[in-house]
C-alpha cells in the first residue's frame, strides 16, 4: 500500500501562536513550584512572553500577505499591527495585575488564562476563514468568562462572569447559526470564497444570505459590544478585578474589529450597501446608549464601560466608511484607546487601599492637592478621551470622522459630534472631581514603580500621538493597504 504524502504546512508564521502556547503552560506548571511569596513571578514571565511575542511577529511578518496552515491561518501587515496592540494592551494589564492578584488564590492560573486568551486574540487576527475565526474567538471567551469571575469569594464577580456566560454563549450560537447560512449558500468556509460565492449567488438565495448577514453581525457586535448587544458589558466591568476590566477593555475590541474588518471585506463584499443601513442604525444606537448612560453613574468602572460603548459607536465609523481612510481609523483610534484606558485603569489600581476600591468618584476627590502627578495623568486621558485638542483622543476621532465624511455620511459625522460633546460632559465632571472639589478619602497610594511607569509611559503616548499623530496613522493606512 502506497503511503499518501502531504506536504509539510507552513509553520513559520506561526511562530508566535506556538512561543505563546507554551508559555502558557509553562507559566501555569512553574506555578506549581514556586512558593507563595514569589506566585507574582508568574506576572514577570507572562510580561516577558507578550513581549518576546511582539518581537517574533515583527521578525516573521513581511510586507506580503503569507497563507500558513493548508491556507488556515494568514499573516499580514493588517494582522501584525492588530497583534503587536494585543500583545500590548496585554501586558500592561498583567502589569496592573501585579499588585491587585498578588494575595489571590490561584494567580498562575490567572497569568495562564491571560496568555490563551491572547492567543486567542492572535489567532482571531490571522483568520483567513470563520473556521479559524470560531477557533480563536470561543478561546478568548472562555477564558474571559473565567477571568471576570476569578474573585470567587466577591459576589459581583461571580454575577458578573455567569450573566457574561450566558449571554456570550447565546451570541456564539447566533453567530454559527449565522455561518451555517452563508456556509450553505456558498459551500465554503473561506471569506474569500464566500465573498465570490455570495456575488455570483442567485435571486432564490436572497433571503439565506439577509439572515446570514444579520446573525453573523448580531454575533459580532456582542463581542465589540455595540448596542443593542452591549448589555453585558457594564456588569462585567464593574464585577470583573479592575486589571481585568483594563485587559477587557482594549484586547478583545482590537480582536474583535479586526476580524469584523476582515469578514466584511472579504466575505460580505457584495452585501455592503446592506450592512452599512444596519451598521448606520447601530452606530448612532451605540453612541447614544454608550454617552447618555455613562452621565448616570456613579461607579468609575461602569463610567468606562458605557464609555467603551460609545466609543464603539464613534470606531464603526470607520468601518461604515469601508475605505483605507476608515479601516485605518479604526486601528488609529484603537493605539490612542489602548493608552488612554490602561493608563485610566492603572491610577485606579494605584488608589485601591485599606478596604478602599478606588472605584467611586467621589474617591477622587481632591485627588490634585495630594498627588498632582497622579491628577496630571488622570486629566491627560480624561481630555483625551472627551476628545480635547491636541490630544490623542482628538485625532482618533477626527480620522474616523474625516474618513466617514469622505465617504458621503455628512449626517453621521455631524451626529458623532453632538455624542462626542455630551460624552465631554462626564469625562469633564470627574476633572471637577479631581481639581475642584475637597477630599474625601485618604490617598495612601502603594508605590510601585513599574506601575508609575505605566502612568507615565501611557501619559507621554498620548501627549505625543496628540502633539505629532503622522507616523500612528500612516502605519495604520500602510497596515490596511493590502485588505481593500
Amino acid at each position: 500500500m502506497t503511503p499518501m504524502n502531504f506536504p509539510l504546512p507552513n509553520v513559520v508564521p506561526l511562530i508566535p501562536e506556538m512561543f505563546v502556547a507554551v508559555m502558557a503552560m509553562v507559566v501555569l506548571m512553574w506555578d506549581l513550584f514556586l512558593p507563595k511569596e514569589r506566585k507574582h513571578w508568574n506576572g514577570y514571565l507572562a510580561i516577558v512572553t507578550c513581549i518576546v511575542a511582539g518581537v517574533l511577529t515583527m521578525n516573521v511578518a513581511t510586507a506580503e500577505s503569507v497563507s500558513a496552515f493548508y491556507g488556515f491561518f494568514v499573516l499580514d501587515p493588517f494582522a501584525a499591527y492588530a497583534k503587536l496592540l494585543i500583545y500590548a494592551g496585554t501586558a500592561l494589564a498583567i502589569i496592573i495585575s501585579l499588585d491587585y492578584m498578588k494575595d489571590e488564590f490561584g494567580v498562575g492560573e490567572y497569568y495562564t488564562l491571560m496568555l490563551f486568551g491572547m492567543l486567542g486574540m492572535m489567532l482571531m487576527a490571522s483568520a483567513p476563514n470563520f473556521v479559524t475565526m470560531y477557533l480563536g474567538l470561543e478561546l478568548m471567551a472562555l477564558c474571559t468568562y473565567v477571568l471576570v469571575g476569578f474573585q470567587r469569594d466577591v459576589l459581583r464577580s461571580s454575577e458578573a462572569s455567569l450573566k457574561y456566560f450566558i449571554l456570550g454563549s447565546l451570541a456564539s450560537g447566533i453567530l454559527l447559526y449565522g455561518i451555517s447560512f452563508l456556509y450553505g449558500v456558498t459551500g465554503s468556509f473561506d471569506f474569500a470564497e464566500v465573498g465570490a460565492g455570495l456575488a455570483h449567488s442567485g435571486s432564490g438565495a436572497r433571503f439565506a444570505v439577509l439572515l446570514g448577514l444579520v446573525f453573523v453581525v448580531s454575533g459580532l457586535a456582542f463581542k465589540i459590544s455595540m448596542a443593542p448587544f452591549h448589555m453585558w458589558t457594564p456588569d462585567a466591568y464593574e464585577g470583573a478585578p479592575t486589571p481585568v476590566t483594563a485587559y477587557m477593555s482594549v484586547a478583545p475590541k482590537v480582536a474583535g474589529f479586526v476580524i469584523l474588518i476582515r469578514v466584511l471585506a472579504d466575505a460580505l463584499p457584495s452585501l455592503q450597501v446592506e450592512y452599512v443601513t444596519i451598521f448606520t442604525w447601530m452606530a448612532v444606537l451605540t453612541m447614544a446608549v454608550g454617552n447618555l448612560a455613562a452621565i448616570a453613574q456613579r461607579n468609575i468602572k461602569r463610567m468606562l464601560a458605557y464609555s467603551t460603548i460609545g466609543h464603539v459607536g464613534f470606531i464603526i465609523l470607520g468601518v461604515i466608511a469601508g475605505n483605507v481612510a476608515g479601516y485605518a481609523g479604526v486601528l488609529v483610534y484603537m493605539t490612542v484607546y489602548l493608552f488612554m484606558n490602561m493608563g485610566i485603569f492603572a491610577v485606579i489600581v494605584l488608589m485601591r487601599r485599606d478596604g478602599i476600591q478606588g472605584e467611586l468618584l467621589d474617591d477622587f476627590a481632591g485627588l490634585a492637592k495630594v498627588r498632582p502627578g497622579y491628577a496630571l495623568a488622570m486629566g491627560l486621558y480624561l481630555f483625551s478621551l472627551a476628545g480635547i485638542p491636541f490630544l490623542g483622543g482628538f485625532w482618533a476621532k477626527y480620522v474616523v470622522f474625516i474618513a466617514v465624511i469622505e465617504a458621503g455620511h455628512l449626517y453621521l459625522a455631524i451626529i458623532a459630534l453632538v455624542f462626542a460633546v455630551v460624552g465631554a460632559f462626564y469625562y469633564l465632571r470627574v476633572v471637577k472631581y479631581i481639581y475642584f472639589d475637597d477630599k474625601r478619602v485618604d490617598f495612601n497610594f502603594v508605590e510601585n514603580r513599574l506601575m508609575q511607569a505605566t502612568v507615565v509611559v501611557t501619559a507621554i503616548a498620548v501627549v505625543a500621538i496628540g502633539i505629532y499623530p503622522d507616523p500612528v496613522i500612516n502605519i495604520c493606512k500602510a497596515a490596511v493597504s493590502g485588505i481593500i
